[in-house]
Formats: structure tokens, sequence, C-alpha cells
């Protein structure tokens, strides 16, 4: 493929997602990833996403940091960046096929018990962040999704839209801090997969902050229910991922 073909196929992908992920402050990487993959090498497509992910979740806490609970949100960032090492030792013991479909099942019954108006709060949620952390950072190091959990657990309490959006880019942040920085270790920030990131940095402010502005429109209702119907396509997507091969 050409590269001007490529850079434009690039950018309108990378606008859809920048466009989500300010809408509803996740999903840049679940839209991003399996396109971009498909006309760059998924070695290079991987470190452009976490880049650029990095600075969505930037922008959109920029807008709505007042309203990130941090007394429950470091719980939540503490046991996820511990637990994600030990991801990787979860496929010593299930292949990553397994636990996609396993992942990808129960984010599709919670979210459709959630889409269906069932909720289960839990009262003692601070303690709650602690086990949810873990499980995102065990999912992150083994098949690389962290979100769909905390965004079920956040949905489930009945978080509203800003401390939602606050809470979720404030960990997505961490996240891909820690992220590059492995990246960057091992040798994966080229210069070819640097110079793709910078060629998407502009769709991806359009995307971000058009998505933003569209967010005003929606009360809490719809926003929920947008957020549920994405991580319900999240697990849609995994296990069609897995059938297909």
């Amino acid at each position: 493929m050409e590269l001007p073909v490529l850079i434009l196929l690039g950018v309108v992908v990378i606008l859809a997602a920048g466009f989500t992920q300010g809408l509803t402050s996740f999903g840049f990487a679940l839209i991003a990833t399996p396109i971009l993959g498909q006309i760059i090498p998924l070695q290079q497509t991987v470190p452009i996403v976490v880049i650029l992910s990095l600075c969505t979740n930037g922008i959109v806490f920029a807008g709505c940091y007042r309203h990130a609970d941090i007394r429950k949100i470091w719980l939540l960032i503490l046991s996820s960046l511990l637990a994600a090492p030990l991801g990787t030792y979860l496929l010593l013991f299930l292949s990553g096929d397994t636990l996609k479909l396993v992942t990808g099942v129960l984010i599709i019954i919670v979210a459709t018990l959630q889409l269906a108006g069932k909720s289960f709060p839990v009262k003692r949620d601070k303690l709650a962040y602690l086990p949810i952390g873990a499980l995102s950072g065990l999912l992150n190091g083994s098949i690389s999704m962290s979100g769909p959990p905390v965004a079920l657990f956040l949905s489930n309490q009945g978080v509203g839209k800003e401390t939602f959006r606050a809470n979720i880019s404030v960990y997505g942040i961490f996240l891909n801090i820690v992220t590059i920085l492995t990246y960057l270790y091992g040798g994966l920030l080229t210069r070819e997969t640097l110079h793709y990131t910078a060629w998407f940095v502009p769709s991806m402010l359009v995307g971000v902050f058009v998505g933003i502005r569209a967010l005003k429109k929606l009360d809490e209702q719809r926003f929920k229910r947008i957020a549920l119907w994405l991580i319900l396509g999240s697990g849609l997507w995994t296990i069609l991922g897995v059938v297909t091969g």
C-alpha cells in the first residue's frame, strides 16, 4: 500500500477513534488497534495507539479533572499496576484465546444486564476498587483488555458522566505512561513509529474535541447507554476475533 493511501486510511480510523474517546472517555484502542493493525505492522500499531491514547486521556481529563475521585481511584491504579505483570503468567495456564472468550462472554452478560436496567451497586465501593483494579491489570497484562472491567464497575455504581470520564481517564493516563516506558525500554518506539504518530495527531485532536462537544448534548442516561453499548461491542469484537482467528 502506498504511503499517502496508508496515511489517509489511518487518519480516518484515528478520527473515529478520537471521536469515540472524546464522547465516552474510552474506546480509542478498541477502534484504532484492530483496524489500524490491518494497514500498519502490529509492532508499530500498538505503540502508536498507546501514545495517542495518552494524548486523548490527557485532553479528556483536563476538561473534567475537578470531578475525579482520587481517594478511590488511586486504589484502582495501584492494584492494576501491581497485577499487570502477573497477567503474563495467566498465559501459562490458559491460552490467550480462552481468556478472550471468557472475558468477552462475561462483558456481554454484564453489559446486557445493565442495559436492561439491572445493577448491583457495591456499598463499600472504595474497597471494591482493589479487586476491580487487579482484574483490569491481569487482563491488561495477558490480553490487553484493561478498560471494560473498570467502565462496567463505574457504570454499575451509577457514577455520573463527568466523574466516570475523569476517573477512567486518569486511570488510562497512568496505564499509558507505564506502557510507553516499557515500549521505550524494549526499543519499540522507532523513528518510523513516531513518524506515523505525528501524521495522526491532527485527526486525533479533531476527533476528540468533536466528541467532547457532542457529549454536551447527552444527558446522564444517554451517556450511560452509549458507554454500555460500546462495552458490549468490545465483548462481541473480542469473541469475533477469536472465532475468525
